[in-house]
């Protein structure tokens, strides 16, 4: 278990700040100060500042905290202004001071008097703006970032209204003392937002005003604001009471409750309700629960079937148990490939020539500095890099290679990253190897910049209940838009669907980010899946191209191959028929449970849909299977062995992601170990194809239109078996890199030389997209494996 963190709680006096506190105690944090920024001192003691990162009106009423709760408070004037617009934070020096820097010398003063500090909690629930500010200072200064309400509403049980009950049930009272929304006036003012009938007032008019949805309930587009008075004894020692206001109108019709008395109250030892009431959402999501459920009273796996027995025995036969590493020794290294749309650098090492003595580190080093100088004369940003797989010999060197890695990747959305350990799968003398994928804008022959990647990461670097904190220089995830197709060129919808390119899951408990040790093998397979479903859905994914589980190496391979793919599969089936008649009897069940007060002012207007949308992945409406129409398709899903996994896991989970609303999915009838995905927005193609024979790879040139002349970017998953012949002859394998394994599993457990997951943009009128080699890359290789 993650030791226990000493924390400073931001606060603004609002619900959201102060809960926060409420959820670092139930997680075992010591609250040792609270800090807070507030405006200049005027005879308007409510001022309301043009601020888009702090609350400040009703700033009066802070200092009334420290005794309220016990705990030591810190302030600091407000000096800067709201420079910095960007949706994620980078520190830039400007002219003008951003008012997020206002937190350093702040947080500075807090550390300076509690050294013991070591964390920082903010109320953030959805607002990116305000999470990614705080992380980037307190991460400057060395304090872990806490967000355990970030993105509560799509957590069980996926309502919106859920955070607001889960205060009521703890005793928080927060009262609404701004208005800034059409329909709230301020007949809202002084009421308490954890309160059923203010939640049902709440939920009228945003019903009516057609803001349901994206955390207006819960006040996270600044619809209102709130100052918290109270809550369970577990923090509150005593009450704030507001012993005489005034309502006021702003400019805009936002209104304020203007609080010109206010004083602290006594409480009895028996008064208030205890944190054990306090709800933590679930761990896992309703359909993995559901899973779990499933495959613990099932019985356990079959043994596999015959034809893949045999198959694997005959590869046996001929395979020594030991790993050859001859297997990669001719591979190419240090190889670029540049097209109109992508540019990759694959399988770099330190040295042409590696020798044995090189430290890991100084080998990454020079692997960092042979990537920085192709950049630059190819005239590319390292800003612009999405993916990047590091691979290396023993794992225990990546507690030293990672701060030489982070020092590169300092950007404000660094690549999204998968990181393995090969052990003696890696060349003789090679630690270290790191291959880059980087999508670029596109020019016309003219040099003009016909479709722009518009990148956009997801980098949330908080403690949460949603996912792994990315506390490092690695994204969750990195969405650009793909090429668009020519039709869509014609008619003019140039906005075409986007690649995700989602960083390697392993199963860590998001709140403490601990492994998560029960149900074996099952539930870390299952929770890293949960990490990367949470992950899509937040970068709107509909459908994997493909997915790799990496496993190390064990006794139990070939039942955790058998459970991951398992697992997968069921996560693609279709929800059950019943499903709706299910929901139908929750319904009328809570409809039962509803308070009359509340039902009567529900039944008045519009209803409001206080559930949370998750977008389903996949999304069978977007998903057509030409071979299989009848059928609903599944990605494939491979395995593959290596050495070692970060923290000793016993799963990774690797996938890329797309979000067209149009997608075809082809299992080729002749070639069933060979699959097509194809945006219809998109010109770009993604390929998978299982290497069970040297004669697989010729399909690739049967496919008509579909063949495969040369590679965007691609990856060989090599397993045992697959050998490549004198690449000095000129053979060729531009934009394809590769990962060396112990041992590769296809569809359906079936272990295969190798498994191949490309992509390939297609040509677009108008755009230069250079020479073509003739054979391509795939003519080529047909003569390599064998």
């Amino acid at each position: 278990m993650a030791p226990s963190l000493n924390v400073i709680a931001l606060i603004s006096g609002g619900k959201d700040s102060l809960f926060s506190i409420l959820h670092c105690k139930a997680n075992n944090h010591a609250i040792v100060a609270l800090a807070n920024l507030h405006p200049a001192q005027t005879s308007d003691q409510d001022v309301d500042l043009d601020s888009f990162m702090y609350q400040t009106v009703g700033h009066a009423v802070i200092p009334l905290y420290e005794q309220a709760l016990g705990i030591p408070l810190h302030r600091q004037e407000i000096l800067g202004k709201a420079i910095n617009s960007s949706r994620d934070y980078e520190q830039v020096i400007e002219q003008e001071q951003d008012e997020t820097e206002d937190l350093v010398p702040l947080l500075k003063k807090v550390v300076q008097a509690h050294p013991e500090a070591n964390a920082v909690s903010t109320g953030a629930i959805l607002s990116t703006y305000q999470r990614t500010r705080v992380e980037s200072v307190a991460l400057r200064l060395g304090l872990t970032p806490l967000s355990f309400l970030w993105q509560y509403p799509l957590l069980p049980p996926y309502t919106q209204s859920s955070l607001l009950h889960d205060m009521a049930a703890v005793g928080q009272e927060a009262v609404i003392i701004k208005t800034a929304s059409g329909g709230l006036d301020e007949t809202f003012l002084g009421l308490n937002i954890a309160n059923s009938r203010t939640i049902a007032k709440l939920s009228k008019v945003m019903a009516r005003y057609g803001e349901a949805g994206n955390g207006a309930i819960v006040g996270e587009g600044g619809e209102f604001e709130t100052l918290a008075l109270d809550g369970p004894k577990a923090l509150w020692r005593r009450r704030i009471k507001i012993e005489s206001s005034a309502t006021k109108a702003l400019d805009g019709g936002q209104t304020i409750l203007r609080i010109e008395k206010s004083a602290l109250e006594g409480k009895s030892a028996e008064e208030g309700q205890t944190i054990d009431a306090l709800r933590i959402p679930p761990l896992f999501d309703v359909e993995f629960e559901n899973i779990l459920g499933a495959i613990e009273i099932e019985p356990k796996s079959p043994a596999l079937s015959k034809d893949v027995s045999a198959a694997t025995d005959s590869l046996e036969k001929v395979l020594p148990t030991d790993y050859d590493t001859s297997a990669v020794e001719g591979l190419p290294r240090n190889s670029y490939s540049d097209t109109p749309t992508v540019f990759t650098y694959s399988n770099l090492i330190s040295d042409l020539r590696p020798s044995a003595g090189i430290a890991p580190s100084r080998q990454l080093t020079k692997i960092l500095l042979r990537l920085d100088y192709i950049l630059k004369q190819w005239h590319l940003l390292k800003a612009n890099i999405n993916h990047c797989t590091l691979l290396l010999r023993n794992m225990d060197d990546f507690t030293v290679l990672n701060p030489v890695y982070g020092q590169y990747f300092s950007d404000v959305n660094p690549p999204a990253r998968a990181t393995i350990a090969t052990g003696d799968a890696m060349p003789e003398g090679v630690d270290v190897m790191m291959s880059i994928i980087l999508d670029k804008d596109e020019s016309d022959r003219k040099g003009k910049i016909v479709r722009r990647t518009e990148r956009q990461g997801l980098h949330v670097q908080s403690r949460s209940y949603w996912a792994p904190a990315n506390i490092g220089p690695y994204s969750q995830a990195i969405s650009v838009r793909l090429p668009p197709s020519q039709a869509s060129i014609d008619e003019e919808q140039t906005r075409s669907s986007e690649i995700v390119y989602v960083a390697g899951q392993i199963p860590l408990i998001p709140a403490s980010m601990d492994v998560y040790q029960s149900h074996g093998f099952q539930g870390q397979a299952l929770l890293s899946l949960q990490h990367l479903w949470r992950i899509g859905r937040t970068k709107g994914v509909r459908w994997w191209t493909a997915a790799v589980g990496f496993i190390p190496v064990s006794e139990d391979a070939e039942e955790h191959v058998r459970t991951a793919q398992d697992l997968w599969k069921r996560l693609h089936s279709p929800p059950a028929s019943n499903a709706s008649r299910d929901n139908d009897d929750e319904d009328e069940e809570e409809e039962a449970h509803i308070d009359p007060w509340d039902r009567l002012n529900r039944s008045n207007g519009p209803g409001f849909n206080d559930t949370t949308h998750r977008a389903p992945i996949p999304d069978h409406t977007a998903i057509s299977s030409p071979t299989n129409p009848n059928t609903h398709p599944v990605p494939p899903c491979f395995i593959a062995q290596v050495h070692a996994l970060p923290r000793g896991v016993d799963i990774e989970w690797s996938a890329t992601g797309i979000t067209s609303a149009d997608i075809q999915f082809t299992r080729n009838i002749t070639y069933p170990h060979l699959t097509l995905t194809s945006p219809r927005d998109s010109r770009a193609r993604f390929y998978t194809l299982e290497i069970r024979e040297h004669s697989d790879v010729d399909v690739l040139s049967r496919l008509g239109e579909d063949s495969v002349v040369e590679w965007t970017s691609a990856v060989v998953y090599v397993g045992r078996g697959f050998v490549w012949d004198d690449v000095r002859a000129g053979l060729s394998m531009r934009g394809v890199q590769w990962v060396p394994c112990y041992r590769v599993w296809g569809e359906g457990g079936r272990e295969v030389r190798g498994v191949l997951v490309g992509r390939v943009d297609g040509e677009v009128h108008g755009v230069d997209v250079g020479k073509v080699e003739k054979g391509g890359v795939f003519g080529k290789l047909k003569s390599m494996v064998r």
